[in-house]
């Protein structure tokens, strides 16, 4: 765990500075209004990053984790997947590109018009594909200074195409940026990982082999169902705000966002990296108590020592990374930061779900977790303005970590169970 935080930590230092860079020029030359836009994109582009391989990456992760030393079955799962992704990328490129329209009045709003945006991304969700399944190689095989050097060369070059485009052609250029980033981390990991992945997988053996496909589809449900309710909640969020308030107030909590994703990346790689494998491993009460609790006690303080500063420095934060236009988002600060310790608190649990394929808690946690996200919105917008947004944030944490611990509680109560 110390390894994974340690090399984790200077890929996020990176991110933070050349996050810096990004939404310093996104403020400038785009305002809040273009950072709304961009937001929105960014949904439709995570969500399909993941739709490119049908959601399958933690199960991804987890094989190739147990299967690494075994060639056939490696051969057996990569086959899988790549079929699997074929079909992905067929749906889509219909989806994108002739209902184009249709989506960018959706996302966008029917006073824009960025259907070519939807046409760029039909093109590229193969890439998606492969950056997803070599994503999941490195994360399965542990390598951790590789999957780092990688992030760090894929958020300097990303940084410096938004950068260039949006100085460029300003919003136009910011959406071509981010539709093409797939594309660019493409040609890294291939560059970069190209031992790596030559090794484990070989192309001429790849055939139309099904074998893992129960066992990957058993992972795809949850994913997919999740990832579309998060970022489709996320874009419907953003249009409440600017129809309760104004389309400014929407890119100050999308700003709100970015932040707290960056604070966020510190902790974020140890859930695939560490928590996934170890935790699928574990096969009784006893031990995952025990490793929930090494968990909290070497990460919290780290995280809440982080928070605070964050908190006590947000001016000074907003004036570096955006501009003053931006200083009423200083009150979103203290709500956004406490429903994320109570997210992590809460995920860390949670997180058993996965590595022990308990679907059905995993997508009724998740769905609560978004449909009381929206609502109490509705709710707290009326109330507080755009700071009902992130109370909702914080509120949806708290009970969401409170059904965690009820569905779980057979793990914390009485002695040594055998899951």
């Amino acid at each position: 765990m110390l390894k994974v935080t340690s090399t984790n930590t200077l890929l996020v230092l990176v991110k933070m500075l050349f996050s810096l860079a990004s939404q310093k020029v996104l403020a400038i030359f785009i305002g809040a209004e273009g950072i709304a836009i961009v937001g929105n994109l960014k949904n439709i582009v995570l969500f399909f990053e993941q739709f490119s391989i049908l959601g399958t990456s933690n199960g991804l992760v987890k094989y190739i984790s147990e299967n690494k030393d075994d060639k056939k079955q490696l051969n057996n799962l990569f086959s899988t997947v790549f079929v699997l992704s074929a079909l992905a990328s067929v749906v889509s490129f219909i989806i994108l590109f002739f209902w184009s329209s249709a989506l960018s009045d959706a996302v966008f709003g029917v006073n824009e018009n960025y259907s070519y945006i939807f046409k760029v991304l039909a093109f590229l969700i193969p890439f998606m594909g492969v950056n997803g399944i070599l994503y999941s190689l490195l994360n399965g095989l542990s390598a951790y200074k590789l999957f780092s050097k990688i992030g760090l060369i894929v958020v300097v070059t990303s940084t410096l195409l938004i950068v260039f485009l949006t100085i460029k052609l300003g919003i136009i250029g910011s959406l071509i940026a981010i539709s093409t980033i797939p594309f660019v981390q493409f040609l890294i990991y291939i560059i970069f990982s190209a031992k790596t992945y030559k090794k484990f997988i070989d192309l001429k053996d790849i055939s139309f082999k099904l074998n893992f496909k129960n066992k990957l589809l058993s992972y795809s449900l949850m994913t997919l169902v999740v990832i579309f309710l998060v970022n489709f909640t996320d874009v419907a969020v953003r249009h409440l705000i600017e129809d309760k308030t104004s389309k400014a107030e929407a890119g100050y909590w999308t700003a709100m966002n970015s932040i707290s994703r960056v604070y966020m990346q510190f902790s974020a790689a140890i859930f695939p990296l560490y928590i996934l494998p170890v935790y699928a491993k574990i096969n009784n009460s006893f031990d995952f108590r025990k490793e929930v609790v090494k968990i909290y006690k070497m990460l919290l303080p780290l995280l809440i020592t982080g928070m605070l500063v964050v908190f006590l420095l947000r001016e000074f934060i907003i004036k570096t990374l955006y501009t003053s236009e931006f200083l009423d988002m200083a009150s979103l600060f203290k709500w956004q930061l406490l429903g994320d310790l109570i997210k992590f608190v809460a995920i860390v649990l949670s997180y058993q779900f996965i590595a022990k394929k308990r679907i059905g808690y995993f997508i009724f946690t998740e769905v609560l977790s978004v449909l009381m996200f929206y609502g109490f919105s509705v709710y707290f917008i009326d109330i507080y303005g755009t700071d009902g947004v992130v109370i909702a944030h914080f509120v949806r944490y708290i009970l969401f970590l409170f059904v965690v611990i009820f569905i779980l509680r057979p793990n914390f109560i009485g002695g040594k169970r055998v899951f």
